[in-house]
């Protein structure tokens, strides 16, 4: 079969290549005619984008070698095509006529695998010699198979058969290739084998550390364990330079495996521990050993750190040292520890700053004078007081006194356990810039150069802004095509170093071009698709920026495992720069599972439950760069989870506009309701700069209660009932404009959200309402935390009342849980019988001839059930505010506390800024710790109500124990006075700061 696969292929390769072209080349009397006419003959489908910007020969222009051998160069560098020939044909007139004829290679379409004995088919892709969209070569055929051979023997697979097959598409010039691999029965291990120095231990004391014992599947991942293993089980016993490595993997005549293992054991060493436990310093030198080998730097690093936690403690005068002995069995290593007493810093004092003051000095310092308990210790440690030091340098230096001093002297304060830190400051003459003068430029107008430089006359002279200089100059040249332009700064101080006089010299050199671009490797991907995100075109300026900006516009689509994006040296004789594009297609389908814990408030039983989720995401579909995704959540306790379709398609109409499209059904829950929605929506995002996303959205649902009887549940007078499902079409625009430093974990810098959404009656929907919705959030750095303000509001605007169908439930607005009112209940936070319903609802028990749960709570209710609330309402007017200080305590842990405002009205009118009473806003206060993860901080905190409030609820019911509706109006008693509750305190966890 393998050689019949071979042999397919070598024929029809030779099949492709059978005919020549009517020339192999133009005659060199063709050379030097002026062009008549350009056009290419393929013998395959091939792009004519890509074929006509990689022919140089262009008409009206003379016919040379040069330009002929560039498009015979770069159409081969496609790896497109098996053969480039060029044809010049003399015309009557003189001039000539240009053919270019073109052979298609075949190219690799697809891998695909049979088998595989355990490897996944990512592995064996990385195993093979040659990728989807490389020319495909017979011979590799059989160069895959051995190398997929030899991966299987290393996993133990000694009899492994691996056939290739290659099905030709001879319309696409394509090649799917597959290999059918029969792994065979697994090679069981023996007792390992140990080269080297393993002394004092024997053999079998080593293979006793190993989880792969003999008889078992041998696997090189676990024999490449085991060595770790072995590695850790020496060092573990004191020979902290042993080390252990799988060298080889030996089969046996009876189908076993031996595996070799290279020993080095090392001398014994011995920690003799002095003012730390024997057991903490042994396992912070252990782990050191991990990253690093033992040695004389080890150590001096373990002293570093080790002092550097001890100052952060406050014992500032810490004394630690390590020495490690030069012979013995074992060899001492004696580590010492002096803690010392606990200090603080008592004060401050800055002298010698004549010209600065000390306010402007203080701001740079970031050690601190102990203040407010558990925020501000005033510990110091030498990295901070380096650190200021430098701080305090760099601010003199850059603003002209470059001969400025600074030292730190560390004294005994006013009483034990205090510091006073001082800072002593020589600060000499101030420099002033003279004159500044630029040679060389010749492509620099005298406003362009005022406009990069920060060195200006009469300003002071700033050495480092000099340096800044050269370096815009630099990346200006050199983004504009001079790459081998070079800028060298020169400056003169007076006698008495008061004037400085600056010169920049400029070397342009040659100016280089972008020539071609060729792209290649792509197996399925549209050249079109991939010409987009070049940043260039052929002529502009060579630019090293541009070039990484394209990498990284490649690498943005997702579509591409390897990129390769490598500019050719420059042509002498025009200066253009080829530049290749080689890529390595990802794979295409990425399957999603997993199951999780969902919490949803509520009164009624299954709200806390286990869910399933599965999904699978196809990328590049139709080669476009588009992408199509399906995701499954459901949790069978409650029925509850969602159906989400997305389609991407990243240029719509062939633009740079973005466009997803989305469907969905899902049953989420409210409260004691679920919510059924289902419908769908498109929307576009795009970035029109990095810190500012705009988008609009289109979506059409219909959105209504599982139980349409629940509405009975959740809506009150003020609100319209509403016994259909209420369908909404709706358009709006959306605004996020982000300065933040760091997204997950902000310092500093501030964010601005807009969004805005009109619901009008179409394709039958009923929803009638603007909404529009805002936040904004500032943040700071303050006393070595950080400073968060945030402001949120929003409105809803319903139109058409007489309609008599309101505003959506799940599109009203909410307070109260981990984001908004931290010191309320999830979404409950409002004005009792407008905003929220805090009474308690009876339905009729069913069956009749049963007490319900209302009883004995509710003697007069025994044929009734009951669900206390409160229940969220929602409101059309909606504002909170959030003040936060956040500190860290120690790595990625974290302090907070915090003041939150929040409310929620019936009516955007009814908005207003007042603190408590009936309906102004509801505080609350709180404090948490919070860990930083990858994904974000993981929040622990407990919040509270500043003004408690005990609130009076009643039952309620609108159905008698016989069926009919209770109506007052007749007599009926529908309503009874039920208690009171108060508000609490509440402990929040969650994931992502609130704002």
């Amino acid at each position: 079969m393998r050689r019949a696969a071979l042999a397919l292929a070598a024929a029809l390769a030779a099949a492709v290549l059978c005919a020549s072209p009517p020339d192999a080349g133009p005659p060199p009397s063709a050379f030097g005619r002026m062009v008549a006419s350009v056009g290419w003959i393929a013998d395959g489908p091939v792009d004519p984008r890509t074929v006509g910007a990689l022919i140089g020969i262009a008409a009206g222009r003379p016919l040379s070698e040069a330009e002929t051998g560039d498009t015979i160069r770069d159409l081969y560098g496609t790896l497109l095509f098996s053969e480039v020939a060029v044809d010049a044909t003399v015309l009557d007139d003189g001039r000539v006529s240009v053919l270019v004829y073109l052979r298609r290679a075949f190219r690799v379409r697809s891998i695909s695998f049979r088998g595989g004995g355990g490897l996944s088919g990512e592995d064996m892709r990385r195993t093979l010699p040659f990728a989807e969209g490389q020319p495909f070569v017979a011979s590799t055929l059989s160069a895959g198979a051995d190398a997929l051979t030899r991966r299987l023997m290393t996993e133990g697979y000694l009899e492994a058969s691996v056939e290739p097959d290659a099905v030709f598409d001879e319309k696409e010039f394509a090649v799917n290739v597959r290999f059918r691999i029969d792994a065979g029965q697994k090679a069981r291990t023996t007792g390992p084998f140990f080269d080297g120095d393993g002394e004092p231990y024997t053999a079998a004391a080593l293979a006793a550390r190993m989880k792969a014992k003999p008889g078992k599947p041998y696997k090189e991942s676990r024999a490449r364990s085991d060595a770790d293993r072995v590695r850790k089980f020496l060092v573990g016993e004191g020979r902290l330079r042993a080390s252990v490595e799988l060298i080889a993997a030996e089969p046996k005549p009876n189908g076993e495996i031996t595996p070799v293992y290279r020993v080095s054991v090392g001398p014994r060493y011995q920690i003799e521990a002095s003012g730390v436990t024997e057991k903490a310093a042994r396992r912070e030198i252990l782990a050191l050993i991990e990253a690093q080998t033992f040695d004389e730097d080890l150590l001096q690093q373990w002293v570093e750190d080790r002092r550097r936690s001890l100052q952060s403690s406050g014992h500032y005068w810490a004394k630690v040292s390590a020495d490690l002995g030069t012979s013995g069995d074992p060899i001492p290593v004696r580590l010492t520890v002096e803690e010392g007493p606990v200090y603080a810093v008592e004060r401050i004092d800055i002298a010698g700053n004549s010209a600065v003051d000390d306010k402007t000095l203080r701001s740079l310092l970031v050690v601190r004078e102990k203040g407010l308990p558990f925020l501000q210790k005033g510990r110091l440690t030498d990295a901070d007081l380096e650190g200021d030091v430098s701080a305090v340098l760099g601010y003199y230096q850059t603003h002209g006194w470059i001969a400025a001093r600074v030292e730190d002297v560390v004294t005994d304060g006013s009483k034990p356990g205090r510091l006073v830190v001082g800072i002593k400051i020589q600060e000499g003459p101030r420099t002033f810039v003279t004159r500044r003068a630029v040679d060389g430029a010749e492509h620099l107008t005298p406003s362009d150069l005022s406009a990069m430089l920060t060195v200006r006359e009469g300003e002071p002279f700033n050495p480092r802004a000099v340096r800044l200089d050269v370096s815009t100059l630099t990346t200006y040249y050199w983004n504009n095509g001079w790459r081998d332009a070079s800028v060298q700064d020169h400056y003169t101080l007076s006698e008495d170093r008061t004037k400085a006089d600056v010169s920049y010299k400029i070397e342009e050199g040659m100016r280089s071009f972008f020539g071609k671009t060729i792209v290649r490797g792509n197996a399925i991907t549209v050249p079109d698709r991939i010409l987009r995100q070049v940043t260039w075109k052929e002529g502009d300026p060579f630019s090293e920026e541009k070039i990484a900006d394209t990498q990284q516009n490649l690498a943005r689509t997702g579509v591409f495992r390897e990129i390769q994006v490598r500019p050719q040296p420059a042509d002498p004789e025009n200066q253009s720069r080829d530049v290749d594009i080689t890529l390595s297609e990802a794979r295409r389908f990425s399957l999603l599972y997993g199951f999780g814990y969902q919490n949803s408030p509520g009164a009624d039983t299954n709200r806390n439950d286990v869910f399933g989720i599965v999904g699978g995401t196809y990328r590049n579909l139709f080669g476009r760069m588009r992408s199509a995704s399906l995701e499954l959540q459901y949790a069978p306790l409650s029925g509850r989870g969602h159906v989400y379709a997305t389609f991407l398609e990243p240029y719509l109409f062939n633009t740079d506009v973005p466009l997803t499209a989305v469907f969905f059904v899902a049953k989420e829950p409210i409260q004691d309701v679920d919510i059924d929605r289902i419908g769908g929506y498109i929307e576009s995002v795009r970035f029109v700069r990095p810190d500012l996303r705009l988008g609009l959205r289109y979506e059409y649902q219909q959105i209504a209660p599982s139980n349409p009887r629940d509405l009975s549940t959740i809506e009150v007078e003020k609100f319209p009932k509403a016994d259909q499902p209420i369908k909404q079409s709706a358009i709006g625009p959306s605004l996020f404009y982000d300065r933040r430093d760091d997204i997950l974990d902000p310092h500093a810098g501030y964010y601005a959200t807009l969004a805005g959404k009109y619901a009008f009656p179409f394709l039958n929907a009923d929803a009638r309402y603007g909404k529009v919705s805002g936040q904004a959030a500032w943040f700071t750095r303050l006393l070595g935390g950080v400073v968060g303000l945030s402001g949120r509001a929003g409105a809803i605007f319903p139109y058409d009342i007489q309609a008599g169908v309101p505003v959506p439930l799940a599109e009203r607005f909410f307070a109260g849980g981990s984001a908004t009112g931290r010191g309320f209940d999830t979404d409950v936070l409002g004005i009792p019988g407008v905003t929220v319903d805090v009474n308690t609802q009876a339905t009729v028990h069913e069956p009749a001839d049963e007490p319900g749960n209302c009883f004995p709570q509710y003697p007069d209710l025994i044929r009734y059930d009951c669900s206390p609330g409160p229940r969220i309402l929602g409101g059309n007017g909606f504002m909170a505010w959030s003040l936060e200080y956040r500190l860290p305590i120690y790595g990625n842990l974290g302090l907070s506390v915090f003041y939150d405002l929040a409310q929620v009205w019936e009516s955007p009118k009814n908005i207003n800024f007042k603190i408590e009473g009936v309906n102004g806003l509801r505080q609350s206060i709180g404090a948490g710790l919070h860990y930083l993860t990858p994904i974000g901080p993981l929040r622990l905190e407990y919040a509270a109500p500043v003004v408690p409030r005990t609130i009076p609820f009643d039952v309620t019911w609108t159905e008698n124990p016989d069926g009919t509706p209770c109506d007052p109006t007749k007599g009926d008693r529908c309503r009874e006075f039920g208690g009171t509750t108060k508000e609490k305190g509440r402990i929040l966890l969650s994931i992502g700061y609130p704002f």
